[in-house]
């Protein structure tokens, strides 16, 4: 038996729920008129009238309102069926920490994404800790040092590579030849506990500056942008801050003192059932991909 025109049906029974062509319209994103002919073209092909057409309004006729239980049955069930299909598609879910998100994660997932065109990434960007990674249904978190739950696997992404940074501005007329001469500037902390500048500070001696000192900010981004507006030296990261740097919008003081620490370096996390699963699997070797080049 063939089936009757798709569109006309969808128009038919938007229209009659909603007892006018004008908001089946609105609904349908087409114009009064298109409704109109539609449903004529329904009423013709049935052989029978489905409304009754007044000035203002429309009215269905004993055919029409016979007909649009079926419909609206039927429409949820293609609804529904779709949606049961839609939520067995290849979705790869990530959970990442803002500023890896931002600057380094996001921008190349367009790459992934036209190498497999078959996997839809969704990425969720905020603070995280190990519960929600585990109970939030992720197949893979990002976040900073090899160590992570039991039952789960750690692999390298990026190298951290830890340096002050600051605007040429900043120290324009004023040397900075030692360690001991950031004293006299303000530090930009990228962590509450201000643990970025006091890893550093220890590594390399600098006893005469107090890592205590300067001003603290929640996320990486935010102390950067200070460093860029010429607020003080921010501990940043060479990795994420490759197009601040390119541009000059910052610069490396003592470009010589680079720290490089494995508890600082990015890894993605994943519970072990999950990493032979194709899509996981297409990811983490895309990531190894990028770490060659």
């Amino acid at each position: 038996m063939r089936l009757p025109s798709l569109n006309a049906l969808r128009a038919f029974e938007a229209a009659a729920r909603h007892q006018s062509f004008a908001r089946a319209a609105a609904e349908l994103h087409v114009s009064e008129g298109a409704i109109s002919r539609h449903v004529k073209l329904l009423e013709e092909e049935l052989g029978l009238p489905l409304f009754i057409r007044r000035a203002r309004q429309v009215e269905l006729t004993e055919h029409g309102r016979k007909f649009l239980p079926v419909l609206s049955k039927a429409f949820k069930a293609i609804a529904a069926g779709f949606a049961d299909v839609a939520a067995e598609a290849p979705k790869l879910r990530l959970i990442s920490q803002p500023s890896f998100s931002i600057r380094w994660l996001i921008p190349r997932l367009d790459l992934f994404r036209q190498n497999h065109p078959a996997i839809q990434v969704n990425v969720t960007t905020g603070i995280y800790g190990w519960p929600e990674a585990i109970g939030g249904g992720y197949d893979l978190a990002f976040g900073c040092g090899p160590q992570c739950p039991e039952g789960w696997e750690a692999m390298l992404v990026v190298p951290a590579s830890m340096t002050p940074v600051c605007s040429p501005r900043l120290i324009e007329g004023r040397s900075i030849r030692a360690p001991a001469d950031l004293g006299r500037f303000n530090l930009l902390h990228t962590t509450p506990d201000r643990h970025d500048w006091r890893v550093w500070l220890e590594e390399f001696a600098a006893g005469d500056v107090d890592p205590m000192s300067g001003e603290t900010f929640p996320l990486l981004d935010t102390a950067i942008q200070a460093a860029v507006m010429g607020q003080g030296i921010a501990m940043g990261d060479l990795t994420l801050l490759t197009d601040e740097l390119k541009t000059g919008k910052l610069v490396c003081p003592l470009p010589e003192l680079v720290l490089r620490r494995d508890a600082d370096n990015y890894y993605v996390y994943g519970p072990s059932a999950k990493w032979s699963k194709p899509r996981v699997l297409a990811f983490r070797q895309w990531l190894e991909g990028l770490t060659r080049d």
